[in-house]
């Protein structure tokens, strides 16, 4: 066979794909075949017009073969699009199990191609769903054949996000196959957040982790009535891309704990609010040094800093916290009730006897 007939072949399979989805009820007509409302326990809020999934599977960019992993397919109006624009396989997890009988009647129309798994994505291990076959080096430009695709849950969409971003910083979960783009919908201010830049009144904690180790897009603004039932708020369909290398190297715990403190008092100078990453006898000191050595000044502001200007922070006060302290400091670290000296002498309050 050769290569003109191969590259034949592979263009009628990607049609067959794309085009002969066995017919099924619409997944408006499997919520009321199976009678079944959103609950708000689960902060659902189906996006059931098939020209709206079609977008949101759309923003995601061309899915031909790829292996998609689903996060809360709800009724199947996504899962249905995931494999008319040509998806291999999908592995779809979702909660509410009353789901099931109608993902099931989609799951027999494509035959082995539909997984389901009813789990919490929050502690579900998406990696053990995925081929090694799939993979592909971090270092890698061509991303890997592997998809995130969802219609979020408000209630779990940033702790899920956060989750996401500490697997991409070690390459470990589902990232360890490379780096997988994530395609989900999020509340349109929590996307804003995700991709404000300094000086921006949205940027946040979660625009630094965030950018620090993802290309970030917003692909498309949904209304709140696209949604059964209709959301409050607009709704961000946003496409997060691992970067080959992050803006700076810095542990996510690190960065993390910087940006988390600075943040919840904005409107404090980054001098007095950084000044209490240390301990109060050492406070003055380290906290010069860390603004010094950063070229800092103590009186900007946490919205003003760069990515990378909070990644070097991570970086020295890491720097600071591993370095040996002197002895006589280390006393300070004691309990109120015993000190013990180099020299092996013990003394003891008389208030503890």
């Amino acid at each position: 066979m050769n290569e003109s007939d191969t590259s034949f072949d592979y263009l009628i399979m990607t049609f067959i794909a794309k085009s002969l989805l066995p017919p099924t009820p619409s997944a408006a007509d499997l919520l009321r075949m199976y009678k079944l409302p959103a609950l708000r326990k689960f902060a659902q809020n189906f996006l059931l017009d098939p020209k709206a999934t079609s977008k949101l599977v759309a923003c995601a960019g061309k899915i031909e073969n790829h292996f998609v992993i689903e996060v809360g397919p709800g009724p199947g109006g996504i899962t249905r699009q995931l494999f008319a624009q040509g998806a291999a396989k999908v592995a779809a997890i979702e909660k509410d199990v009353r789901l099931f009988p109608a993902l099931q009647i989609l799951a027999d129309a494509v035959e082995q191609r539909l997984k389901l798994y009813l789990d919490d994505i929050l502690t579900f291990p998406i990696e053990s769903v995925i081929s090694e076959e799939y993979a592909r080096p971090w270092t890698d430009e061509k991303l890997p054949p592997i998809d995130i695709i969802g219609n979020l849950p408000f209630n779990i969409s940033l702790p899920l996000l956060v989750q996401w971003i500490k697997q991409t910083s070690t390459q470990t979960g589902p990232f360890k196959f490379g780096r997988i783009p994530i395609t989900i919908t999020l509340q349109e201010e929590v996307g804003g957040r995700l991709v404000a830049d300094a000086l921006m009144l949205q940027r946040g904690r979660l625009s630094i982790l965030c950018q620090n180790w993802f290309n970030i897009k917003v692909k498309h603004i949904f209304s709140g009535r696209a949604f059964v039932p209709a959301a409050k708020i607009n709704v961000a369909v946003m496409q997060l891309v691992p970067l080959i290398k992050p803006l700076v190297d810095v542990s996510y715990n690190r960065l993390d704990e910087l940006t988390k403190l600075a943040f919840h008092t904005r409107n404090k100078p980054i001098g007095q609010t950084l000044a209490l990453l240390f301990p109060l006898e050492t406070r003055s000191e380290n906290a010069d040094e860390l603004l010094s050595r950063a070229k800092l000044d103590s009186k900007s502001h946490a919205l003003t800093l760069t990515v990378e200007e909070w990644g070097l922070l991570a970086q020295i006060y890491s720097d600071i916290i591993v370095r040996p302290r002197p002895e006589h400091e280390k006393i300070f670290q004691k309990t109120t009730h015993e000190l013990t000296f180099k020299l092996g002498e013990t003394f003891i309050n008389s208030n503890s006897i």
